[in-house]
């Protein structure tokens, strides 16, 4: 092996040793160490870029919706979520949260790192959410920013893609976080894990049980996404290649509708979780 490749071995099983890091709390009594070797100073700064080309994008197409009825209710929910986040995650009380709801047919909702959310209105109407399956589904995408999925998936892509210099490692100087594409195709575009998704699922039913919600919701809802899953499958086997590639999209990287609601469901029985309003 050459001198250089030993450095640059030597310098990644050092990141690997030393970026490891548990970023929230909860009441299940469980968290993991995660690979964060992208700073969070970094992914958040570009995310807030990228967040405002979206919003920008919105606006230029009329289709930033800020007066509809889908539009108060995904705010008013949103800012019960945020307000107990940082039970689960402290310092989050310090991020520049930003809530927006987009008038489009689209059946998704996200939120960036750093604590930015967009929800779609064609997620709300297809499956004709209440406020608790909602709060389900933001409190879902925002788990997965206190729990840096985006950040750790991008860290283990720097670790993947081949490290060249120190600067790379440390100065997250590297192609993929530079680009504000990238990180809008680790936040957005691309999807996550299993695991990831499984986590999310349990720390979304979290908030939205401490922000008051009918914890039911988020079982409710995952049956929901199961009928429209199949009912995607059905459009699909029809010859329809949009819904084909919306099925791939999810059957490919989050664990069955059915999987997660029973998940749920044990966990909400398991803790005895109950609705307080």
């Amino acid at each position: 092996m050459k001198y250089s490749n030993l450095i640059a071995s030597a310098i990644v099983g050092c990141a690997l040793l030393t970026s490891c890091a548990q970023t929230t709390k909860s009441m299940f009594g469980d968290d993991r160490n995660q690979f964060m070797l992208v700073s969070e100073d970094t992914i958040n700064a570009q995310s807030a870029q990228e967040y405002s080309k979206v919003i920008a994008d919105a606006k230029k197409h009329n289709k930033l919706d800020t007066s509809s009825d889908y539009a108060k209710r995904v705010t008013k929910v949103s800012k019960k979520l945020i307000k107990v986040a940082p039970t689960l995650r402290e310092d989050c009380s310090k991020w520049q949260w930003e809530v927006n709801t987009i008038r489009d047919n689209t059946v998704n909702a996200w939120c960036m790192p750093g604590g930015k959310i967009v929800v779609y209105t064609g997620l709300i109407k297809e499956l004709n959410l209440n406020d608790d399956e909602l709060a389900a589904i933001v409190g879902h995408e925002i788990s997965h920013a206190l729990k840096e999925h985006s950040r750790e998936a991008m860290s283990k892509q720097v670790v993947q893609s081949g490290v060249t210099s120190v600067a790379s490692l440390f100065g997250v100087s590297s192609t993929i976080t530079d680009s504000a594409n990238a990180v809008y195709n680790a936040t957005v575009a691309l999807p996550f894990s299993r695991d990831q998704e499984s986590e999310a699922d349990k720390y979304g039913l979290e908030l939205m049980y401490k922000a008051g919600f009918n914890p039911q919701g988020a079982v409710s809802v995952m049956k929901k996404m199961d009928v429209y899953e199949k009912k995607v499958t059905a459009a699909s086997g029809a010859g329809n290649s949009k819904a084909a590639s919306m099925l791939n999209s999810i059957t490919s990287t989050h664990p069955t509708s059915e999987k997660r609601y029973k998940d749920l469901q044990a966990l909400i029985d398991k803790y005895g979780l109950k609705s307080e309003i």
